[in-house]
């Protein structure tokens, strides 16, 4: 089941992304440090054009995924997160169509995401839902220089 953030989520959602993206892609703790200052942002803001959800599997913690207001117009898409063990099942394409779902009640006209060329299950789900490559960079996140794509959804997802 997908559901709403709860407070005791917090400690899932930094540790999971760290342990993961540390063990895969050897990202330092400096990683963890940027998705608490997420998480923490979210709490503090309290916006109801905000939302995280998580992936709850038979009583147990397994995924996550953000939507983050940037103005009126646009969101943006974060902390998408699914457990190894439960990759390949879909979990991940609901958690996307969950986010994008809530963007549509909430008018959003865009949604934007940062991602890198390291994840490359993440980037396939987000271009089965209508995402598109709009710019590239290099940049350093967690002693590594990355190349960091943003992709933006497609006005048609969203109306």
């Amino acid at each position: 089941m997908i559901r709403t953030f709860r407070l005791e989520d917090v400690d899932y959602i930094i540790n999971s992304h760290f342990r993961i993206y540390n063990r895969e892609f050897n990202y330092d703790l400096s990683f963890r440090d940027f998705i608490g200052d997420s998480v923490k942002g979210f709490i503090k803001r309290a916006n109801n054009k905000e939302n995280i959800w998580i992936l709850e599997i038979q009583g147990k913690q397994n995924g996550s995924i953000g939507i983050k207001e940037i103005n009126d117009d646009t969101a943006q898409l974060g902390l998408f997160l699914v457990e190894p063990n439960v990759r390949g099942t879909g979990y991940g394409q609901q958690l996307v169509q969950t986010a994008i779902g809530f963007c549509k009640e909430l008018s959003f006209k865009n949604i934007i995401l940062w991602t890198n060329s390291e994840l490359t299950s993440a980037r396939r789900i987000y271009e089965g839902n209508g995402f598109e490559l709009k710019e590239t960079r290099i940049q350093t996140l967690s002693n590594k220089e990355l190349t960091v794509i943003l992709k933006q959804s497609c006005t048609e997802i969203l109306y």
